[in-house]
């Protein structure tokens, strides 16, 4: 064979070898048939890494041979292919937008832009692109993009803070948008990045601004009509509305001008939930009254529902926290002690409108509560009720990932600490994340600490508390080093079960149970 004649040969082979390599990365979203025993090598006679339900979701690639690779909870594994079912997984858009492709290349035909909070039927994964539909199409998208979590948690409904508002294709003011009237309710579904609602109306989904809603009707001003011309009406007209009346700031900030100009001298800003007297508004502007300022804001930063509903006790959770001027952490701040008692009088995002000794503030809501500091916490649990997670069957082992932080709280002291996942198959192995938080652990575990006693336990991931149950003995390998804890110890959620005997532990489910029961 001449040199040449063997140049193309090698090509073509290396070629085909590309093409198999490439093939060989595909992962395909597929569900359990049957309860199976995962294996450390695609052999019955190798190490048995445990064992995974029926109708669990994984996803898997052919290992040959009658065997799939699966991948689960950032594991591999070995699995018989007849055990598996190739299946569409329903996975969220959690970026703010995605293009779809119809190949797995930017360079491709672009079928769709699906906004955040949307959802798509996943067939499999390939170097980093997803295959899927969405509505009629068929195409691509960047892994990456795609979460197994539903973002679309809410369900209230808002109206833009003005006569009309524009309600945008994507959460960016650079998408295509459509005004909507101030009087149109919107069913908010979700928040992103805290500063826009996914909405919907009548079918149609769009995004608007977080800053532009309220939860009343905006009630528009008529504005009097005069018979004379054009340029002297401009200069003569009033607001046929110049009742005085109460109404409050409905945006993170408020700036209040000497005159209906945002170019004039700036009076004051006002944060949200301040209360004003207005008389009057003309083209968007309203004329304001607060303490002994008297100018002008724009109208749609107000609304007549007194957001100032709440009336409860908190405090920090740690020994110092930020207090902003505004619900916004560019804001302006300063700083207050554990020990000091917070009357929150508004919610406004992220944030709570706070009150001290005639102070007023704004506090992130993950720094307080209404329990005191109790001393030794480093974190602080989600709010609201837990509730039970399936380890096998239910989302918890992807929410609680290996790598990923969670808070962990002691239900018999209520102290709180910050726990890393190191690993796991048939339970969660975990590391505190410093000295800080083992020494926050070994306070509330008291004469437990370091045994295999059980105690009942809260886990908060993503804003959600799960009950759960752990043991305080450390034991095993650790990767965190510096943590004065020496190994890892077990958590477990409902109905996982010990890598030894792979078997539920009563005491543990016990305490699962005592930890529903308790918040």
């Amino acid at each position: 064979m001449s040199g040449k004649r063997m140049l193309v040969f090698v090509l073509a082979l290396l070629l085909i070898l590309t093409d198999i390599a490439a093939l060989a990365e595909i992962q395909y979203y597929a569900k359990l048939k049957e309860t199976a025993t995962v294996y450390k090598k695609a052999d019955k006679a190798s190490d048995s890494l445990g064992k995974v339900k029926a109708d669990t979701f994984v996803l898997m690639s052919d290992a040959g041979n009658g065997w799939a690779k699966i991948q689960l909870d950032g594991k591999t594994g070995y699995v018989k292919t007849g055990q598996l079912t190739k299946r569409a997984k329903a996975l969220y858009v959690t970026a703010g937008s995605v293009v779809m492709y119809k190949k797995a290349d930017t360079g491709s035909t672009k079928l769709a832009t699906i906004p955040y909070g949307a959802k798509v039927s996943a067939y499999y994964t390939q170097n980093g692109w997803t295959n899927m539909i969405y509505g009629s199409s068929e195409g691509w998208c960047k892994s990456s993009a795609l979460s197994l979590k539903d973002p679309n948690t809410l369900n209230k409904t808002v109206y833009i803070q003005a006569e009309s508002g524009k309600v945008y294709e994507t959460p960016s003011t650079s998408a295509a948008s459509a005004s909507v009237s101030g009087t149109t309710a919107l069913t908010c579904t979700a928040l992103y990045n805290n500063e826009w609602y996914r909405v919907t109306y009548k079918s149609k989904v769009g995004f608007v601004k977080k800053s532009a809603v309220g939860a009343s009707k905006y009630a528009a001003s008529s504005t009097a009509k005069s018979s004379s011309s054009s340029s002297s009406s401009a200069s003569s007209s009033k607001s046929a509305s110049s009742a005085s009346a109460t109404m409050y700031v409905s945006a993170a900030s408020m700036a209040v001008y000497k005159s209906a100009d945002s170019n004039s001298t700036k009076l004051a800003t006002l944060a949200y939930g301040a209360k004003v007297t207005t008389n009057g508004s003309e083209n968007g502007w309203t004329k304001v009254k607060s303490g002994s300022q008297t100018g002008y804001c724009k109208s749609a930063s107000l609304t007549s529902t007194n957001p100032n509903t709440l009336n409860k006790t908190v405090y920090p959770q740690k020994n110092k926290i930020t207090v902003y001027s505004t619900p916004n952490e560019s804001s302006t701040t300063k700083t207050v002690s554990y020990t000091t008692k917070l009357t929150c009088t508004a919610s406004y995002g992220d944030f709570y409108r706070v009150t001290n000794s005639g102070n007023v503030g704004f506090v992130k809501k993950s720094d307080v509560d209404t329990k005191k500091y109790d001393g030794y916490s480093t974190s602080s649990p989600a709010a609201g009720h837990s509730k039970s997670a399936d380890w096998f069957t239910s989302n918890i082992n992807y929410i609680f990932y290996r790598g990923a932080v969670a808070t962990v709280t002691d239900v018999k002291t209520g102290i709180s600490w910050k726990v890393k996942r190191k690993g796991g198959y048939n339970h969660a192995d975990v590391e505190p994340l410093t000295a800080a938080d083992t020494a926050a652990m070994k306070k509330a575990c008291g004469s437990d600490f370091q045994t295999w006693h059980r105690r009942a336990i809260w886990v908060s991931i993503n804003g959600v508390k799960y009950a759960a149950s752990m043991n305080c003995m450390n034991h095993g390998e650790c990767n965190i080093k510096n943590n004065n804890f020496d190994g890892h110890h077990c958590i477990h959620f409902t109905n996982s079960r010990t890598h030894s005997s792979d078997k539920l532990d009563d005491d543990h489910q016990a305490c699962i149970k005592r930890a529903l029961a308790a918040g």
